[in-house]
C-alpha cells in the first residue's frame, strides 16, 4: 500500500473513532447536567471556537503546502509562523476576553469561556505542529492523536461527572488532553525529525507566506462563524436551556459530517487534476460524487427523522423533548450539506476558490439574518430553520456555478436523486411500521435490509457500480 493510502486510512479511521468517542462523551453530559448546563458547556465551546481561527488565519495550510514542495525550508517555515502565531494567540484571547466581558454574560459563563479559550491557543498549536509532520508525509501520529486525545477526554470527563465536579472541570477534560496533544507532536518533531520548534521571526519568509494565507483565512473565517453563530445567537436571545436544546441535534448531524469529508478528500486531488487536464473526467467524477453523497445522505435522513422520538427519549431523557422538531429540520439541512462540500471541493479545486469564499459569506449573512428574526418568534425551530436556509443556499448557489466550468449531465442527477428518495422512502415505510410494532433498534436494523435491496431494485447501484466507488475511494 502507498504511503498516500496509508496516510488516508490513518485519518479516515482516526476520524470515525473520534466522532464515535466524541458522540458518546457528549451523550454522558446532556444526560447528567441537563439542558441548562449542557447550553453553558455548549456555548463555551462554540464561542472560543470561533475566536480559534484568529489564531491560525491559514498560516498552517500554507505551511503544508509550501513545506511540502520545499521540505528543507520546513525549518525556516516552522519557526517564523510559531512566532507569529504566539502574537496571534495572545491577540485572540485577549479579544475573547473582551468579546465575552462586553457580552455581559454571568461569571460562570465566562470562567468557561476563559479556560475554553487557553484550550483554543493549544488546539491551534498542535493543529501547527501536526501541519509540519504532514509536509513530512506523515500522518500517523497525528491519526493517533486525535483518538487518543478524544479518549482522554472521556475518562477524564466521566471521572469529574461522577466526582459531581464544577462544570468547569468538563472543560477542563479538554484543555489538558490538548496540552499533551502538544508536547506529544513537539517530541516526535524534535526527537524524530530533529526540527527545531524555537520561534523566530524573519520578515522575508514571513510576507509572501502571509500573501499566500489570505484567501485560506477569509475562506476559514466564513466557515467558521457560519458554523457557529447560530448557537451564540440563541444564547443571547433565548438563553442557555434553549442551546442545550439546539446542541442535540447539532451533534447528532454534526456526527455524520465524516462521511462527505472522507469522500471529499479522496475527490479533491482529482477534480484538480482533471480540471488541468480532462473535462470528461472532471464531471464525471463531479456527478459520481454527488450521486454517491445523496445515496448516504437519504436513509440517515429519512431514518433518524422517523426515529428522532425514540432516539431523543432513550438517549437523551424527556428533558431534550423540544430537541425532536430542530432535529428533524437539520436533518433535512443535511442533504443539502452533503450536497455542498463536493461543491465547494470542486470550485475550489477549478481555481473558483473566491467564488466559493462570496457564496458562504452570502449564506452567512443569510442565515445570521433569519437567526435574528426566526429566533425570537420560535426558539430552537427558528435556529434550525435558518441553518436549513443557509445550508440551501449554501448548495444551490454553488450548483449554479458548476456547469461555467464543465458540463453537468443535470437529468441524470435529478432522476438519481428520485430514485434515491424513492429508496429511501420504501425504507421508511419498512422502518415506521417495524418501529410501531417492536423497539427503534429493530427498526434500524429493518431500515438497514431495505435500502440497499431497493437501491439494486431501482438500479441506482448495480455491482460495478460499487466496485468504481471502490475504486474512486481508493
Amino acid at each position: 500500500m502507498s504511503s498516500i493510502a496509508k496516510n488516508t486510512a490513518f485519518m479516515t479511521l482516526a476520524s470515525v473513532g473520534q466522532k464515535v468517542i466524541s458522540f458518546v462523551y457528549f451523550t454522558l453530559i446532556a444526560r447528567s447536567i441537563g439542558a441548562e448546563g449542557t447550553g453553558k458547556y455548549f456555548f463555551a465551546l462554540s464561542f472560543t471556537t470561533i475566536f480559534v481561527v484568529f489564531v491560525d488565519l491559514g498560516l498552517t495550510n500554507v505551511l503544508v503546502r509550501e513545506a511540502a514542495k520545499m521540505k528543507e525550508k520546513i525549518q525556516d517555515y516552522v519557526g517564523t509562523i510559531l512566532s507569529a502565531k504566539l502574537i496571534l494567540g495572545l491577540l485572540s484571547y485577549a479579544a475573547v476576553l473582551f468579546a465575552i466581558n462586553l457580552l455581559g454574560y454571568p461569571a460562570e459563563t465566562k470562567q468557561l469561556v476563559y479556560l475554553s479559550g487557553v484550550t483554543m491557543l493549544f488546539d491551534s498549536l498542535h493543529l501547527t505542529l501536526y501541519g509540519v509532520l504532514r509536509a513530512l508525509n506523515d500522518l500517523r501520529y497525528e491519526a493517533m492523536s486525535i483518538v487518543g486525545s478524544q479518549l482522554f477526554t472521556l475518562i477524564l470527563g466521566s471521572s469529574f461527572l461522577l466526582a459531581g465536579l464544577p462544570l468547569i472541570f468538563l472543560i477542563l477534560a479538554f484543555t489538558i488532553p490538548s496540552f499533551i496533544n502538544v508536547c506529544f507532536a513537539l517530541t516526535v518533531l524534535c526527537r524524530k525529525y530533529r526540527v527545531s520548534l524555537w520561534p523566530r521571526y524573519e520578515g522575508v519568509i514571513f510576507r509572501p507566506l502571509a500573501r499566500l494565507a489570505v484567501p485560506f483565512a477569509v475562506a476559514a473565517i466564513l466557515a467558521r462563524f457560519y458554523s457557529y453563530t447560530d448557537s451564540i445567537l440563541l444564547s443571547k436571545l433565548a438563553g442557555d436551556v434553549a442551546v442545550g436544546l439546539y446542541s442535540i441535534p447539532y451533534k447528532i448531524t454534526y456526527a455524520f459530517q465524516f462521511v462527505p469529508l472522507a469522500l471529499v478528500a479522496a475527490l479533491y486531488p482529482r477534480f484538480s487534476e482533471y480540471f488541468e487536464h480532462n473535462q470528461g473526467r472532471l464531471a464525471y467524477a463531479f456527478e459520481r460524487g454527488i450521486k454517491y453523497l445523496l445515496i448516504m445522505v437519504f436513509p440517515i435522513v429519512v431514518g433518524i427523522s422517523l426515529l428522532a422520538k425514540d432516539i431523543v427519549l432513550s438517549i437523551y431523557t424527556a428533558e431534550y423533548l423540544n430537541s425532536i422538531i430542530p432535529l428533524q429540520i437539520l436533518l433535512a439541512g443535511l442533504i443539502f450539506s452533503y450536497v455542498s462540500f463536493p461543491i465547494g471541493a470542486f470550485l475550489n479545486a477549478c481555481n473558483r476558490q473566491i467564488t466559493q469564499t462570496v457564496i458562504v459569506a452570502i449564506a452567512l449573512a443569510l442565515n445570521v439574518a433569519l437567526n435574528i428574526i426566526l429566533i425570537p418568534r420560535w426558539g430552537v425551530a427558528g435556529a434550525a430553520l435558518s441553518a436549513l436556509a443557509g445550508n440551501i443556499l449554501l448548495a444551490v448557489l454553488g450548483y449554479a456555478v458548476v456547469p461555467r466550468i464543465t458540463a453537468i449531465h443535470h437529468g441524470w442527477l435529478a432522476k438519481t436523486g428520485l430514485q434515491v428518495a424513492l429508496a429511501a422512502g420504501v425504507m421508511g415505510v419498512f422502518v415506521w411500521r417495524v418501529n410501531a410494532m417492536s423497539h427503534f433498534t429493530l427498526a434500524i436494523l429493518a431500515g438497514a435490509v431495505v435500502y440497499p435491496v431497493m437501491l439494486i431494485v431501482l438500479r441506482v447501484v448495480t455491482m460495478e457500480q460499487f466496485k468504481e466507488a471502490a475504486r474512486l475511494i481508493k
